[in-house]
């Protein structure tokens, strides 16, 4: 595991002292009572208010080597065709990613991310093959899922013209792009996904491919290479997450793109910031008194 782009946290002063300490204690415990309260009514987790986010490097170029660097320093030498690079620790903000490839090629891009985020990063081949690699990112959905759940995500990064994503015979998602994903949440098991052209009933430019998914984890498949020149192939990636009860769905839900809802943080972030806000208006008050004078 790499660490690229953080701080090193600097300590704080050493705390005054005189007739004010007290009340600048209990002031400064209030302020972060609020802020934790503020947090959470914004669905935020207090622990990833400023954590770094995840980011994973996906060398989707086939038949190629490229090295890669985050912010000028080196993650990666000569990564091969469907390496995966990371987790790569990234602080919040704007980071520039570059690869070069053989010849001397130079790919860059600039890459924002969010406190707490996973982000894949795949550089692949735009849908003109002559063309330069370029790099496309996609983040990650982390939300829970059910024990006995797993989310698939299918995302298209390969020269091909829009296709169809089909799993288990069904089209899941219809007329999907390059650099498009789609998203769903399935009982664990073994997926037959193939992907042909839109519109058709194949053949397939890519599988059947016979995916795991297992409960509590999401499993992303990429697909890369040149429909044309016959040698797609799949970047098969699986991370963990948050498990949020038993109760498996019962189907595939056909024709859906984009992140399946969950519960997440956002379900318990009203009730829980309005106890957290409560009780620091308690610790304010407290703190107020504690700043009057003795008459």
């Amino acid at each position: 595991m790499h660490s690229v782009g953080t701080a090193r946290p600097e300590l704080d002063g050493q705390a005054e002292h005189g007739s004010g300490g007290p009340v600048k204690t209990r002031s400064t415990a209030v302020a972060a009572f609020l802020l934790i309260a503020v947090s959470a009514l914004a669905g935020i987790p207090p622990a990833t208010a400023a954590a770094p986010a995840s980011v994973y490097l996906i060398q989707g170029v086939e038949g190629t080597s490229w090295s890669m660097t985050i912010d000028g320093d080196e993650v990666a030498k000569a990564a091969p065709e469907k390496e995966i690079v990371g987790p790569l620790r990234l602080m919040p903000g704007s980071h520039t990613i570059a690869a070069v490839g053989e010849g001397g090629v130079e790919v860059t891009a600039d890459l924002a991310v969010k406190a707490g985020g996973s982000v894949d990063v795949v550089l692949h081949r735009p849908v003109d093959p002559t063309a330069a690699p370029l790099f496309t990112s996609f983040a990650n959905d982390l939300s829970p899922v059910g024990a006995a759940s797993g989310r698939l995500t299918v995302a298209h990064t390969a020269v091909a013209p829009p296709a169809d994503i089909r799993v288990n015979g069904e089209v899941l998602l219809a007329d999907v792009a390059s650099a498009e994903q789609i998203t769903t949440t399935v009982p664990a098991g073994i997926y037959p996904v193939e992907i042909v052209p839109a519109a058709t009933d194949g053949p397939a430019v890519l599988g059947p491919v016979d995916l795991s998914v297992k409960g509590g984890r999401l499993t992303r498949v990429f697909a890369i290479g040149v429909a044309s020149e016959r040698n797609m192939d799949a970047v098969v990636q699986v991370l963990p997450l948050p498990v949020r009860d038993a109760t498996p769905p019962k189907d595939v839900p056909a024709g859906l793109g984009g992140a399946a809802q969950g519960e997440g943080y956002a379900a318990f972030s009203v009730p829980v910031g309005l106890l957290l806000l409560a009780g620091g208006s308690v610790l304010a008050v407290v703190a107020l008194r504690g700043r009057r004078e003795p008459r």
